[in-house]
């Protein structure tokens, strides 16, 4: 085979994948704080109200960790919105100096900077129809999902974002007329190995930095408190 054919067989695409997505979790996110800090700001960006972030233990056959979700009442996200969401740089908010996010690296960065595994739900009010009380206790209609995993890209199984999907069963805590569930699972990562510390931790960082939203009118939980 000659030098020419070895040359246009090579890969020369712009991104390495598997190496990029190593180097990204390698680097920007100095602890578990951070990184759902991330999660909290695009929430609020969404209008949410009520956040709740859940850690806990999670027992997967013979594989004991922790895993983590952060669950908003937000506007949610149609189908488009949640694919862009989950691309490195696919904000529909580039640029945005809202918030503390600015180059749509906010949630899929932060979140394999934790996990091996990042799954959101997203739904939306049908129909537009505004939020009411008996809403935020019913169980959600049209919930979509779609997710990264990092051992799959590693694997050049997944080269793009998967298209969103409408979920048969959607998770028990998606309920209201609208919002998002973002799960981070494999979580490899975390800052420590001890749920009460993890805990620790984030309500001491997330209170610091959005306290002026907590003031107002924002209600944020870790593990319903």
């Amino acid at each position: 085979m000659s030098t020419a054919t070895n040359v246009k067989t090579q890969d020369c695409s712009i991104i390495a994948l598997d190496k990029f997505i190593q180097a990204t979790r390698d680097s920007g996110y100095k602890s578990t704080a951070a990184a759902l800090s991330e999660l909290v700001d695009n929430s609020i960006q969404a209008g949410a109200t009520k956040i709740a972030i859940t850690i806990a233990p999670t027992k997967s056959g013979d594989d004991e960790g922790i895993e983590v979700s952060v669950l908003d009442n937000g506007s949610g996200m149609d189908p488009f919105t949640l694919r862009q969401a989950l691309r490195f740089g696919g904000s529909t908010r580039f640029g945005d100096r809202s918030g503390l996010g600015r180059y749509g690296m906010g949630l899929p960065n932060a979140s394999l900077s934790q996990a091996r595994r990042v799954t959101v739900y997203t739904w939306q009010a049908v129909g537009g129809g505004s939020k009411g009380k008996a809403a935020a206790t019913e169980r959600a209609d049209h919930v979509y999902m779609s997710y990264l995993d990092v051992g799959e890209i590693m694997r050049a199984e997944m080269i793009e974002v998967p298209r969103p999907v409408l979920v048969k069963t959607a998770p028990q805590e998606c309920v209201g007329a609208s919002g998002t569930l973002v799960k981070w699972t494999q979580c490899d990562r975390l800052d420590n190995r001890r749920v009460s510390t993890i805990a620790r931790k984030v309500e001491a960082e997330l209170a610091r930095r959005f306290r002026h939203y907590l003031w107002k009118r924002l209600r944020l939980t870790i593990n319903g408190a």
